[in-house]
């Protein structure tokens, strides 16, 4: 059965954080769960254990809200989008590894085990961002591969 009624008008879930498109060779939805994942563990984190970077609340707050609005912009058309998408996970997932290895001695564990759960969460972020924005580069976005796309050297 389907959501939509004569009239296109769609009668499923109005929100869903796990929602998925079935889009041949779009990894937005991961990409857009993963952002706010990392977000909750972040806006959770701090509060509890201590600021995740040594760059004020300010900043890692701000942090957080930037997440959420490219989770909330993510969409299937558009390449720059999942280029500040790849750039951001990518930046954050270096930030948070980089001083979880740098603090291990110094810090709590728990406040370690957040550094390492945000970065490993950006870390597949980026993967997925980087996948769809390769997919989008190659016109692939939407189309099922061909059994014999890469048969006698074409292509």
């Amino acid at each position: 059965m389907s959501e939509y009624d004569a009239n296109a008008m769609y009668h499923g879930a109005m929100f869903s954080l796990t929602r998925r498109h079935d889009i041949p060779h779009y990894y937005g939805d991961y990409v857009r769960t993963l952002f706010i994942a990392a977000a909750v563990i972040a806006a959770v984190a701090i509060p509890v254990f201590g600021d995740l970077l040594p760059f004020g609340i300010f900043t890692q707050v701000a942090g957080i809200i930037v997440l959420v609005l490219l989770a909330g912009l993510t969409n299937p058309h558009s390449k720059t989008l999942f280029f500040i998408d790849a750039i951001a996970s990518g930046i954050g997932a270096l930030f948070l590894e980089s001083i979880a290895i740098t603090q291990y001695a110094t810090t709590p564990f728990l406040l370690f085990a957040a550094r390492e759960a945000a970065a490993l969460v950006l870390l597949f972020a980026l993967y997925y961002s980087v996948k769809t924005l390769r997919a989008m580069m190659l016109g692939k976005i939407g189309r099922m591969e061909r059994p014999s796309e890469f048969e006698n050297g074409r292509k």
